[in-house]
């Protein structure tokens, strides 16, 4: 098979079909399942037979190929082809500190964004002076240079928008550009930097300066590419600039929401003590490297200039940092001795120094560190951090290959390694408190569920948790700038080994509650590692069983016994008192069903047979639902041994029933077919154009509908809806959250402004592959923005009728002294302007609820509504009902500013 897949790939390759050799192309052609279609391709790149290109989706090109075309390859993976044939990192944001950690989602954005199709969008980058605005436009003009997006003779043109804060009228003459005579002075034409900037990027900085007339004019070049010179309002010009505006103001309070509105991505950059302390100490060798450059002598520092560097303060950021370094080479350079500069804490500009007292230091003098030494301590990382790492690396290998097993072998074989290492560091560990707290708590899991651990192992995870409290700060910063691919990774082992993840959670928990730590994923990772027993049957991790008895400590008692006999976790409990009603037992098993995730079988041992009926209530699907009476200890080993066996629920259930006296049901699993639910308080008929939406979003061949209903019926039958019945809904879409327990909600205002995407990909398990959730998230993105959604959800002229509204919104804001989200605004935005065309086509005959008690308890409410909707009123020749009224009400309400 390796071979067969050699040849394979080394055929197209030398026919130049390279986007022919991804994974799902090979598993296709051949008929092999992925994972192992990604196994034999890992082999083939370890054997130095083919390299990958990690453009999405992965490709691979065979060695043999490139020697014939006398490409030279020096490593087994690449960006992209342009890095390989060019033997240079095209990315252009490699040079900015941080842009793989806390700057990560900053450069995704400005990626996404200017090569958005099909020539980019604006964005808005938005920080406090000194943090880099402009040198990360500029990085987005390099990358998309080198990415061909932009034109060759492109230019990346930079306004300042506060030199012209007085002066508009110069502003628009020299941004548009102006004709021969069209002002005192205007003695030839001017074509403009926008014209300058055709093909390239205008940067408009300060744009908080910016007056409103001027940012008026730039609607109809940011809507339709072209404009007016100054002076010449006949002739259209045109230009393909792509343009990047810049702010320390916060622009919803600066820049007018219709201009707002045109910038569809805003992008915070953060300050410099946002940053991790990692990311600081490679700005100041960064700075420090490059004077030493241009001073052409190297540089040492003491070691109380480095803590004053590392721990200010900057108001400035990352400008401030520069000037302050700049400065103290500066006051040092005439006592240059021998090519080296020192700078010590006189070095240092005034600004600095006088914000600490003379004698607050008492550190060596003759302790000095040199720039160059600054690049190794960057490097270095701490023990506990290289576990993290290596954990982490081997969840990088299984995005490839996409084996659960091998990732869940490879996991466990590092943190059994790195336990057997630390064995042997025992006298490290503080025996009375650290040993003491690990012996209490993992004697408490012992009982609850059999599980075994050894005095040395138990001296290992002391040590880990040292390692953890010693090294808090690193371990944070490192977590946080790995934050995406750790909760990535604790999800897909959660779905999998739900079992194992419980015992993990436990442990987690009795070490946060015992030893006062934070609670992360990575952490509950490695002891899922840990935890992990390969030789138990993968089956069991598809099985829940429940033991669920009255009285005090009944079913606990007896699932710890059973556990511990059977020498393996199998059973959970829920001890009910006495009391307790059919319902109460529900809603309690239900909770306990949510945290088990994706299961095939669950048993049901219950201790009488008044509680078989309790099926009825549960909320899951695709499920068989074992339930036998009159549970006992033995009945509960004979049904453990039986799933340990492998014996299938029907067979099992019956023989555990013949051989005692207890009675047993099985409810047979019923597929549902998966649907989106849309359902919208503005009427069905948004309802309907959001379906269409939706299902122009979808990937084709994805087995999952979009149904609609009616809002008013969603909130009367709640959950009593037929629909739930009949359907798996993976979620609804709408303009108004119903509040319905167990219903997944996305608000359309959600994915105008991105706020939810995660969270919306997370209810596709199983249903849709990576490369499908990609094209579904840009579809979305595509189809979802708010200028499109407004011309297809109105007949109506949608940018008068989008400003009315917007106004309006904005007197009622003021009316109430209150500031809305942007999120809670969208959704309005997108309610009323359905809700008017509505009620325009209806003629005002629409059916409406009974409001006398809302209209009794919010008066002021109401009057203040009335006042603000009524231009709107006034100019479509409609009445706001007081049930529409009452929507708006909900909206404010629920706002997550309040």
């Amino acid at each position: 098979m390796k071979n067969t897949i050699l040849n394979y790939i080394n055929k197209n390759s030398f026919e130049k079909k390279y986007s022919e050799n991804t994974i799902l192309n090979i598993s296709k052609s051949f008929q092999i399942p992925k994972n192992t279609c990604a196994i034999v391709l890992n082999k083939l790149l370890e054997e130095d037979k083919i390299i990958r290109i990690d453009e999405k989706p992965f490709y691979f090109i065979s060695l043999e190929y490139l020697k014939s075309e006398n490409i030279e390859v020096n490593k087994k993976t690449y960006l992209n082809f342009n890095e390989l044939v060019n033997h240079k990192d095209v990315d252009a944001f490699s040079k900015l500190v941080g842009y793989q950690y806390s700057l990560k989602s900053t450069v995704n954005k400005c990626k996404s964004t200017i090569s958005y199709p099909p020539n980019g969008l604006p964005m808005l980058l938005y920080g406090p002076t000194g943090t880099g605005k402009s040198y990360i436009a500029r990085l987005t003009y390099e990358w998309a240079l080198n990415e061909n997006l932009l034109s060759n003779k492109g230019k990346f043109v930079t306004v300042n928008c506060s030199e012209y804060a007085n002066n508009p009228e110069l502003l628009t003459a020299n941004l548009f550009g102006h004709v021969k005579g069209a002002f005192t002075g205007a003695d030839k034409d001017n074509e403009g930097l926008i014209s300058l900037a055709d093909g390239g990027i205008l940067f408009l900085d300060e744009v908080h300066d910016l007056k409103a007339e001027c940012q008026e004019k730039l609607f109809t070049y940011m809507d339709q590419g072209i404009y007016h010179r100054v002076g010449d309002n006949e002739k259209w010009y045109s230009s393909n600039a792509r343009i990047i505006f810049a702010t320390t103001e916060n622009p919803d309070n600066v820049l007018l929401k219709t201009l707002m509105r045109r910038i569809p991505m805003v992008i915070s950059i953060p300050s410099l003590n946002e940053r991790t302390s990692q990311e600081r100490l490679e700005l100041i060798y960064t700075i420090f490297y490059n004077e030493q450059l241009r001073l052409n002598s190297k540089i040492r520092l003491s070691s109380q200039v480095y803590s004053i560097l590392m721990t200010e303060q900057f108001k400035g950021n990352v400008g401030e940092l520069k000037g302050v370094i700049q400065s103290s080479c500066i006051n040092s350079l005439l006592d240059k001795k021998e090519d080296v500069i020192t700078i010590r804490l006189n070095s240092l500009p005034d600004s600095i120094l006088k914000n600490y007292q003379t004698g607050a230091f008492h550190t060596n003098n003759k302790e000095f560190i040199f720039v160059d030494d600054l690049k190794i301590h960057s490097n270095q990382s701490k023990e506990i951090i290289r576990l993290n790492e290596s954990i982490l690396n081997c969840f990088k290998e299984y995005k490839i290959h996409k084996d659960v097993s091998i990732l869940m072998e490879k996991g466990k074989k590092i943190i059994g390694d790195y336990f057997d290492a630390v064995i042997l560091k025992e006298s490290k560990i503080e025996q009375s408190y650290y040993l003491k707290g690990i012996d209490h708590i993992l004697n408490v899991v012992d009982d609850r569920y059999g599980f075994k651990v050894t005095n040395n192992e138990r001296r290992a995870i002391a040590y880990y948790i040292q390692e953890v409290i010693d090294e808090t700060n690193d371990y944070w910063n490192w977590y946080i700038k790995n934050e995406e691919e750790c909760e990535d990774l604790h999800e897909i082992l959660q779905n999998e080994y739900y079992r194992t993840t419980n015992i993990a959670f436990e442990i987690c928990k009795y070490l946060q509650s015992y030893f006062d730590i934070d609670l992360l994923s990575i952490m509950i990772d490695t002891f899922i590692f840990y935890i992990y027993n390969p030789s138990r049957i993968k089956k069991a991790e598809q099985k829940a069983c429940v033991i669920l008895s009255h009285g005090y400590s009944t079913a606990s008692s007896m699932a710890e016994a059973a556990n511990q006999l059977l020498q393996e976790y199998i059973f959970d409990s829920l001890d009910m008192p006495i009391n307790t009603d059919t319902q109460m037992i529900i809603d309690r098993l239900n909770a306990y069903l949510f945290r088990m995730g994706h299961i095939k079988d669950l048993y049901l041992l219950v201790d009488m047979g008044s509680l078989a009926e309790i099926y009825n209530g549960l909320k899951i699907d695709n499920v068989n639902v074992g339930i036998i009476d009159h549970v006992s200890t033995p009945i509960a080993l004979a049904i453990g041994n039986g799933i340990r066996q492998g014996i299938e629920m029907n067979e099992l259930l019956k023989r555990v029933s013949e051989a005692s006296s207890c009675t047993y049901h099985i409810m047979e699993r019923k597929i549902k077919k998966s649907i989106i639910l849309c359902s919208c308080a503005s009427g069905i008929e948004t309802s309907n154009r959001f379906k269409d939406i939706l299902e122009e979003s979808l990937p084709g061949g994805i087995n999952v509908e979009v149904k609609i209903q009616d809002y008013s019926f969603l909130l009367t039958h709640k959950d009593n809806n037929p629909l739930f019945k009949e359907y798996n809904v993976l979620f609804m879409i709408g303009t108004l959250n119903p509040d319905i327990e167990g219903l997944n909600y996305v608000g359309v205002e959600d994915l105008i402004t991105q706020a939810n995407y995660e969270g919306m990909n997370s209810y596709f398990y199983n249903l849709m592959s990576e490369e499908e959730l990609e094209t579904f998230n840009k579809n979305i993105l595509k189809n979802f923005s708010l200028s499109n959604l407004m011309n297809v959800l109105t007949i109506l002229n949608p940018t008068k009728l989008l400003e009315q509204v917007a106004n309006a919104i904005d007197q009622l804001q003021m009316y109430l002294r209150i500031h809305l989200s942007n999120r809670t605004c969208f959704g309005l935005y997108i309610h009323i302007c359905s809700m008017i065309e509505r009620l325009i086509i209806s003629k005002n005959q629409y059916e409406y609820e009974d409001c006398t008690d809302f209209e009794r308890e919010n008066e002021t409410f109401i009057g203040f509504t009335k006042k603000a909707m009524n231009s709107i009123e006034k100019f479509y020749h409609v009445e706001i009902p007081l049930a529409e009224i009452k929507y708006i009400y909900l909206y404010v309400k629920n706002d997550e500013n309040k």
